[in-house]
């Protein structure tokens, strides 16, 4: 049996959106909170990387899943530096995981099912995306043997440039879910 973990990444900082996205309430509820709600539901442990100075905030930013048993927080330091830099140091000392499923938090229109989907399609060797009208979108599920190259990641590109060079091991899983590419800065607000 293999233990998959969730990364929720959620230290951005919103610098385009104008505001902290992940307190952003499209109607249903903060962004991240969504976000927190979906992957939660997977029933897998999940690790939310936040920015160092939101330690204070952790009740506001988590909302009523504050405390829940689990999920976990990693504070991370300069990730004013890019999500790659955010990813770096979560992979630098990785959970005893034998996979990686890395959501971003500004995406809660993911359906439950296309996450499932996604799971029971993990492979120790492969890393397994979405792909919706041929465009790649997440979340995205890295095996253990990814996470060194996870931990050298830099910059605002995020995994893009890993996936890229790692093109013979991506696996697309096509789906009929529009919330794998749809994050809250294309709302009109």
């Amino acid at each position: 049996m293999n233990t998959i973990g969730a990364v929720v990444m959620a230290a951005g900082s919103s610098i385009r959106f104008g505001s902290d996205k992940r307190l952003y309430d499209d109607g249903n509820g903060p962004i991240l909170q969504q976000t927190l709600s979906h992957v939660l539901a997977l029933n897998l442990p999940v690790c939310v990387v936040l920015r160092i100075q939101d330690q204070r905030a952790v009740g506001e930013l988590l909302g009523r899943h504050t405390g829940h048993p689990g999920l976990a927080c990693y504070f991370v330091s300069h990730s004013e530096r890019g999500i790659g830099h955010s990813l770096q140091a979560f992979f630098r000392q990785p959970p005893a995981w034998d996979g990686a499923m890395i959501f971003l938090a500004d995406m809660p229109w993911i359906k439950t099912d296309t996450s499932q989907l996604l799971l029971e399609h993990f492979d120790a060797e492969k890393i397994i995306a979405p792909q919706i009208a041929g465009q790649r979108g997440h979340p995205v599920l890295f095996p253990r043997q990814m996470f060194a190259e996870l931990s050298q990641l830099r910059g605002d590109r995020g995994a893009n440039a890993l996936l890229q060079s790692s093109h013979g091991l991506v696996v697309e899983i096509a789906v009929e879910d529009q919330g794998v590419v749809l994050d809250v800065d294309s709302l009109p607000r």
